[in-house]
C-alpha cells in the first residue's frame, strides 16, 4: 500500500499558463529543477536521563525549488506553491491578515490554480501570512500539511505588495523564534513527531509491577523508514535512560512517512507499544498501527480537523504520535 496514494492528483503540472480566480494569470512556465537532498544512512542519537527530546534532522532546511521569476505589484500578494521536486501545488490556500490602529483587521486569500499560482490584493495595514497550507492524499488519508515560506518571513508592509513562494516540506525547523523558545513543541517543526510515556519500579519497591520498566534501564527506539514523502532512506537510532527524573521523552522533526518502529531495552527484553493520549486512533491509517510488542509500523499525523485556512503560518501541522512503553 503506497504512503502518497494518488498524491499526484493533488500536486498537478500545467503546461500553458492558466488563470488565477481573480482573473490574474502566472507570468513565467517552471523550469529544470535540482536534485533531491540525500537523505540517507544512520543516526544515532541519545538523550540523557534528564533530556526530554531530541531534534532528529537538527536545523537544516532543505534547498529550495526553483520557482518562475515573479515582479511585485503594490497592494497585491503573489507568488508560488510547491512540493519539494519543483511540482506546483493545486489549490493550496494562502492568506493575509492586515491590522489597522484600533485593532481592526481583515483579511485576504486565493488558492492555487494548476501551476500553483495564486494572486490577491492585500487589505490595508500591517500585513502577515496566515492559513498557509494544502490537502494532500497521505497514506489514503486526507491530511492538512502546512507550507514553508521561502525565505522565512511572513510579516509585510502591505503598501508595497509582496512576492511570497512556498514549499511543502518533509523535515526542517519553522520560526526560529518559536523553535529557540520551544524546542520540544513539534507544532514549530515540519517533520513528524513521537512522544513516549512510561511507568518505573523504583528500587526498593515492595511490590514492582511486571510491565514497569527498571530503573536505570535504557530504552531503545529505532525508527526504519518503509515510504518517506520525498524518498528519504534516514533511520534513526535513539536511546534514552529511565530515570525518576522523567517519565516521558519525545523525538522531533523526523521525515515525513511510513516507518518501522522498533522498542526494546538494552538488555534485549522487547516493548509493547500502545497508542495513546486525546488523539489516538483518530485516524484509521495513521499513527500506530495496533498494539505491538517489539515492532511495529507508524506513519505520521497532522492535527485533527483543521482545515487549510486555520493553519497558521511558519509553523507545522504535524501533532507527535503518543506510545506508551510496557515491559
Amino acid at each position: 500500500m503506497k504512503l502518497i496514494y494518488h498524491l499526484l492528483m493533488t500536486f498537478l503540472l500545467a503546461s500553458s499558463c492558466s488563470k488565477n480566480s481573480n482573473g490574474s494569470s502566472s507570468e513565467d512556465t517552471w523550469g529544470s529543477q535540482p536534485d533531491l537532498p540525500v537523505v540517507s544512512g544512520t543516526a544515532t542519537l541519545t538523550i540523557p536521563a534528564s533530556g526530554y527530546y531530541v531534534n532528529a534532522m537538527g536545523n537544516t532546511i532543505p534547498r529550495m525549488p526553483n520557482f518562475p521569476a515573479l515582479s511585485v505589484k503594490a497592494n497585491i500578494a503573489r507568488g508560488y506553491v510547491a512540493d519539494l521536486k519543483g511540482n506546483p501545488v493545486k489549490n493550496a490556500h494562502i492568506g493575509v491578515s492586515s491590522s489597522l490602529t484600533g485593532g481592526f483587521y481583515s483579511s485576504g486569500s486565493a488558492v492555487t490554480d494548476e501551476k500553483g499560482y495564486y494572486e490577491f490584493r492585500i487589505p490595508a495595514g500591517a500585513a502577515y501570512f496566515f492559513g498557509t497550507a494544502a490537502t494532500v492524499t497521505y497514506n489514503e488519508t486526507p491530511a492538512v500539511i502546512a507550507l514553508y515560506p521561502v525565505g522565512g518571513t511572513t510579516s509585510f508592509p502591505s503598501g508595497n505588495g509582496v512576492v511570497k513562494n512556498f514549499v511543502l516540506l518533509s523535515y526542517g525547523p519553522a520560526n526560529p523564534d518559536e523553535v529557540a523558545q520551544q524546542p520540544n513543541n513539534e507544532s514549530n517543526y515540519y517533520g513528524g513527531a513521537i512522544s513516549f510515556n512510561f511507568n518505573i519500579n523504583y528500587p526498593g519497591d515492595p511490590n514492582p509491577s511486571p510491565e514497569y520498566l527498571p530503573s536505570n534501564s535504557i530504552i531503545e527506539i529505532e525508527l526504519t523508514p518503509i515510504e518517506c514523502l520525498y524518498g528519504e532512506k534516514k533511520t534513526f537510532k535513539v536511546s534514552r535512560q529511565v530515570s525518576d527524573i522523567s517519565t516521558n521523552f519525545a523525538i522531533q522533526n523526523i521525515p515525513v512517512g511510513k516507518y518501522t518502529i522498533t522498542a526494546k531495552l538494552s538488555n534485549g527484553t522487547k516493548l509493547k507499544m500502545t497508542a495513546n493520549g486525546p488523539r489516538a486512533n483518530v485516524y484509521e491509517k495513521l499513527g500506530l498501527k495496533t498494539d505491538a510488542q517489539g515492532v511495529s509500523t507508524l506513519t505520521f499525523t497532522p492535527s485533527w480537523q483543521v482545515t487549510p485556512v486555520m493553519v497558521a503560518s511558519f509553523k507545522s501541522n504535524w501533532e507527535s504520535v503518543q506510545i506508551g512503553l510496557k515491559r
